[in-house]
């Protein structure tokens, strides 16, 4: 522009070698045609001149040096700065030179795309320091997809993801990148990601740490071991001590006993699970859900946590850096189980109890094995005389004969003699003698023998309740869920604990061990199926209950009829803990209800879990219990309660990122809803379709289907539905730029909302009018609309969902001082829950 360029310049970049049949007349021809498009254009020419042509022309009237002129202005602050790149990034509006093609065009295309995304970046980061980061979350989406391997641009999406309180999605946005950049280059990420990594994965500073002590109770008579003893105790640079041996050796009585004795050297705190590696009713526990567990009782709030056991586990070595804990995995089936649970640091302990030898654990992780054998003759006898006394010594040879130095026979036959005094141990050796039982599980040592012996001098009542306990999950019951399983009370309890064939492991739970579950499963219980039931209806009713206190607004469902009441939950803080407490055997009593073809019951399990694994963040668990509902609904042909099954799992999909497998479930859902008429399950199905395909940044997709909601809803005559389907539909319009008619969206639906007095509803939906305004820049109006929102939030104890708008407002404010004051605010709620936002949050605060 304003300078002279020769006709044959003109021809090598326009064609290079690939030339016209008479070049220069089709350089003429071509200016000419430019000349008749400029005309109109005020002081733009193009003039030839000795040697070629010019174009004469302001630089204010052209796009490119008007972007480079607003690119390079310096302006007082990122608020200035960051409308100045929007001015300048609004100029572009397709790629240049498109239609030419020859290599000077190519290398001036590209040049031109790296000046644009270098606009593009910069105005990211401006936009993130400003609190626009829910806004950036589509646009970087897309452009990462298409920049796999620019770490600038990934940095800046887990950021925003981060921010917009998407950590799970955020971390494995980080994983895809540090695969894509191995497998590509061969490299690891750069310092800065891993550093935002780290920051995503530690715990929030300045909040106490939880001390978790989950050892269950010490054994209450030990003996022996000394060696083994001595092994587990030597030093703290033994990461794994992996102890083996059969059912009922002692594996887990070494375990805790060592674990107790030494717990004071462990002062931020032991975790323990049983991992259910042998046990015949359960699957072995999924390394997924420990680490949820474990987590979350190191202070990660759920709701935070990612479903992938890979990040999982990051978050976990990253949890217990530096902490000097112990960590106790009980029963565990193989190496695989148990590898995601080992902590990352030498501070910790990892004891694994197992009955296979677990060489990985050794080639590995350098885990020091300790085989574990039954107890030696002396062991046995100081053991057995320390319960019973030092008497009758044939008898008491005779009975260590018998129980072959396995500690669970010789405590059975222990607190048999201990309950018995009028049997003396000679009787007792008799007794066992004659049993004529096959040995169980334990080679040469008889336990069936002795199982059966103690079994047999239970009263009526007592083994009767033995034999249902079989029926049960071999998990911990509670004394209700024993009571519903017998029909009648508990009182043939204390007999059973004192023949040791059940344990206490709380004040009111017992539990078996797994070898003595087998031999109950063994014994024929009457009326099992009406046991099993009154079992399975305790635990649904029980479970509604406790889902109406946590969301006493949600639309009522029905349930199968029950002769047993369900328990007495006085709160949602008591609902809340009940469901803490029996989510395993929730899970599992489901699986029974469909085993025996209860198919009502096993799908009402998934409708009476929702709220509870919605509001804390149990995705993989929710997703395993729809997938057993939506079975028995589609066995039983219930296609209207399959239909919502199948929008809950979807919902459930597209809130874990798992968008394909949204798509498929909601338009399943869609298609059953449309040919049974239910226009509300067919709207829910497109509204959630509308956020699956959102989150893969088909804006269009997402806008036809919000529209398809809204009209599904309109015909059922439902204003709450409707708006709702309003405020999904203007957010997605916000997305797509379209601020007028988004804000039309928004505005009914606070009007719909306000009218069902529906504060939750009116708090998010002006939520969003605020995220409009902020993005026309009408800043006045969105801090108006963001700060009724907050508080409505704060009004009804959402104090999430309010801290999360007051870091907006903050972002909106002109006075520093005063976006400080909220961002402090919100700073303070993000900290008392430990949330990723807080670190994020403190880094704003500290650019003021």
């Amino acid at each position: 522009m304003n300078r002279t360029v020769s006709a044959d310049t003109l021809v090598e970049r326009l064609w290079d070698e690939r030339l016209p049949r008479r070049p220069k007349d089709a350089v003429y021809s071509y200016l000419s045609r430019l000349r008749m498009v400029l005309a109109d254009a005020e002081n733009v020419e193009i003039a030839r001149r000795s040697g070629g042509y010019v174009l004469r022309a302001d630089p204010d009237v052209v796009d490119l040096h008007r972007f480079r002129e607003l690119v390079a202005r310096r302006v007082p602050d990122d608020r200035a700065r960051a409308d100045v790149l929007t001015e300048a990034l609004g100029l572009w509006t397709g790629e240049a030179l498109t239609g030419v093609d020859s290599p000077w065009a190519a290398a001036l295309r590209e040049a031109l795309a790296s000046e644009r995304l270098a606009a593009r970046l910069e105005d990211h980061d401006l936009r993130l320091r400003l609190g626009g980061h829910a806004g950036l979350v589509a646009p970087l989406t897309a452009l990462a997809a298409a920049r796999p391997l620019d770490e600038r641009v990934a940095h800046q999406l887990i950021d925003a993801l981060a921010r917009s309180g998407r950590q799970a999605q955020a971390l494995a946005h980080y994983e895809t990148v540090r695969r894509h950049l191995a497998d590509e280059l061969g490299v690891d990420p750069s310092q800065e990601l891993r550093s935002l990594h780290q920051r995503l994965l530690a715990p929030a500073a300045g909040v106490p740490r939880d001390v978790p002590r989950q050892l269950p109770l010490a054994p209450r008579h030990f003996q022996g071991r000394a060696r083994e003893l001595d092994v587990l105790s030597e030093g703290h640079t033994v990461i794994v001590s992996a102890i083996r041996g059969s059912g009922g050796v002692g594996k887990t009585w070494l375990a805790l006993h060592w674990a107790h004795r030494h717990a004071a050297a462990f002062p931020d705190g032991q975790l323990y699970v049983n991992l259910r590696g042998f046990d015949h009713t359960v699957k072995p526990t999924d390394p997924a859900v420990v680490l949820r567990g474990f987590l979350t009782s190191l202070g990660t709030a759920p709701d935070r946590l990612p479903d992938d056991v890979d990040t999982l586990a990051s978050m976990y070595r990253s949890a217990v850096a530096g902490r000097t804990m112990l960590i106790l995995l009980d029963n565990a089936a193989d190496t695989e189980q148990v590898t995601p649970l080992l902590p990352g640091t030498d501070t910790c302990r990892t004891l694994v109890t197992s009955r296979h030898p677990l060489t990985g654990l050794v080639a590995t992780h350098g885990a020091v094995p300790v085989p574990l054998d039954v107890l030696s003759d002396d062991e046995a006898s100081e053991l057995l005389t320390a319960r019973l006394g030092a008497r009758e010594p044939e008898a008491m040879a005779e009975i260590l004969r018998h129980c072959g130095g396995l500690p669970l026979a010789l405590g059975i036959v222990a607190a048999r003699a201990a309950v018995r005094a009028d049997l003396s141990l000679a009787a007792i050796a008799a007794e066992l003698h004659d049993s004529r039982l096959d040995a169980l599980d334990t080679g040469d040592v008889s336990l069936r023998a002795t199982l059966s012996w103690s079994h047999r001098a239970l009263s009526p009542a007592a083994a009767t309740l033995f034999a249902l306990l079989g029926l049960a999950p071999a998990l911990d019951l509670n004394t209700a869920a024993i009571e519903a399983l017998a029909g009648t009370d508990s009182a043939a309890l204390p007999e059973l604990e004192s023949a040791h064939l059940v344990v206490r492991t709380t004040a009111d739970r017992y539990r078996m061990h797994d070898l003595v579950h087998h031999y109950a499963r063994e014994q024929q219980a009457s009326d099992s199926e009406a046991a099993l039931q009154r079992l399975v209806d305790l635990y649904l009713h029980t479970a509604h209950v406790a889902d109406r206190l946590l969301e006493p607004e949600r639309p009522p469902y029905p349930l199968p009829s029950s002769t047993v009441a369900p328990l007495d939950l006085a709160d949602k803080d008591a609902a809340l803990a009940w469901l803490e407490a029996e989510h395993p055997m929730l899970q599992a009593i489901q699986l029974i209800a469909a085993d025996h073809g209860w198919h009502s019951r096993a799908w009402s399990f998934a409708f009476t879990l929702m709220s509870y694994h919605w509001q804390q963040g149990h995705r993989t668990e929710a997703l395993a219990v729809g997938h057993t509902a939506i079975t028995a609904a589609e066995t039983a042909g219930a296609q209207e309660n399959q239909a919502r099954l199948l929008h809950a799992q979807g919902h459930l999909y597209a809130r874990a990122g798992l968008n394909d497998q949204a798509v498929a479930h909601l338009e399943e859902s869609a298609r059953l809803s449309f040919q049974l008429g239910d226009v509300v399950s067919e709207g829910h199905a497109h509204l959630i379709l509308a956020r699956a395909w959102g989150q893969q940044n088909d804006l269009d997709r997402a806008k036809h289907h919000a529209a398809t909601g809204l009209d599904l809803y309109r015909q059922a005559e439902d204003p709450g539905l409707q708006a709702r389907a309003l405020n999904n539909l203007g957010w997605i319009c916000a997305l797509r730029g379209e601020h007028a008619e988004a804000l039309r969206y928004c505005e009914s639906a606070a009007l719909l909302h306000r009218a069902a007095n529906q504060f939750s509803g009116v708090a998010e939906t002006l939520d969003s009018i605020g995220y409009i305004h902020e993005q026309s820049g009408a800043l006045a109006q969105a801090a108006t609309a963001y700060r009724e929102s907050i508080d409505l939030f704060s009004r009804h104890g959402h104090d999430y969902e309010a801290a999360v708008t007051l870091e907006r407002l903050g972002g909106v404010l002109p006075d520093p001082a005063a976006a400080r004051t909220v961002w402090e605010r919100a700073l303070k709620i993000f900290r008392s829950r430990g949330l990723a936002e807080a670190d994020a949050l403190e880094r704003r605060i500290a650019a003021l």
